[in-house]
């Protein structure tokens, strides 16, 4: 009970469980920027950038205060004015975001020690706070665009985890479809497309993971430009030799977290 406060899908605020309704696109900005970073004081400049696309207006603090206390009555005093910019704060259980990252630590410190299925339990009540992509309701302005990426970032790395942990577990079957659906949206995510491969080896299907490669390939290609990494071919490798590590208890195949990909230039025309 209480308030409760989401940006893991559309911008939401809750009393009690009731949807209290936010106002206009400016007001949800503001409460987002200011959620991204709670507990913290939010400097102006930040929140001009949050607010504005472009250059701010001169009316800039003028409509900030404006837009803060239209909030502010629906927030029980956790907004308050600084010298400096705006502090919201929020308790513990009432931040969506911090929930997530607190399950997901709780799951990779589970993936850590073999326990995996714990991690298991841990990395599906995080991804189950995800209603829809960070802030989806709003436009990706300067200053919130990166946060709100590197919070999606977050979100299919635990993903990759919670495929891992099934494998471990000997649930192969269970993750294909998923896998494929989450692909087909982020198709660059070499360590998912090892996932798929590994699940449908072990269910038997070794002409399907083969044929999972050849799809990544194509994928990175398309997408980026490049060939798929050295984890990834080692893998496709190890399948065309039918080696025994994949068929083992232990997942076979890690994965390592995606590399930093630079996009291949190509040239037309003169030599």
């Amino acid at each position: 009970m209480g308030l409760r406060f989401g940006i893991l899908g559309p911008v939401r605020l809750w009393r009690d469980d009731a949807v209290v309704p936010l106002g206009t696109t400016k007001q949800r900005l503001l409460l987002t920027c200011l959620l991204l970073e709670p507990n913290r004081t939010v400097s102006r400049d930040r929140l001009f950038s949050a607010l504005w696309e472009d250059s701010p207006p001169k009316s800039a603090l003028a409509n900030v205060r404006s837009y803060a206390n239209l909030l502010r009555k629906d927030l029980d005093g956790r907004l308050r004015a600084h010298p400096r910019g705006y502090l919201l704060t929020a308790e513990p259980g009432e931040l969506d975001v911090a929930e997530f990252n607190e399950r997901v630590r709780q799951g990779r410190a589970a993936m850590a020690g073999d326990r995996y299925e714990e991690a298991l339990g841990y990395l599906t009540a995080a991804l189950a706070l995800w209603r829809g992509a960070a802030a989806e309701d709003l436009p990706r302005t300067v200053g919130v665009a990166a946060q709100l990426e590197a919070l999606e970032e977050q979100r299919y790395l635990a993903v990759e985890e919670c495929a891992r942990a099934r494998l471990a577990l000997g649930r192969h079957s269970e993750i294909i479809g998923g896998l494929r659906e989450t692909l087909a949206l982020r198709p660059t995510r070499e360590r998912l497309w090892g996932h798929l491969m590994v699940a449908l080896y072990r269910t038997g299907d070794v002409a399907g993971a083969l044929t999972v490669y050849a799809e990544a390939r194509r994928a990175l290609d398309r997408e980026l430009g490049i060939a798929p990494g050295p984890e990834l071919a080692e893998l496709h490798h190890l399948m065309l030799n039918r080696d025994p590590r994949l068929s083992g208890p232990a997942l076979g195949w890690h994965g390592r977290r995606p590399r930093c990909h630079r996009r291949r230039l190509r040239f037309t025309g003169r030599r």
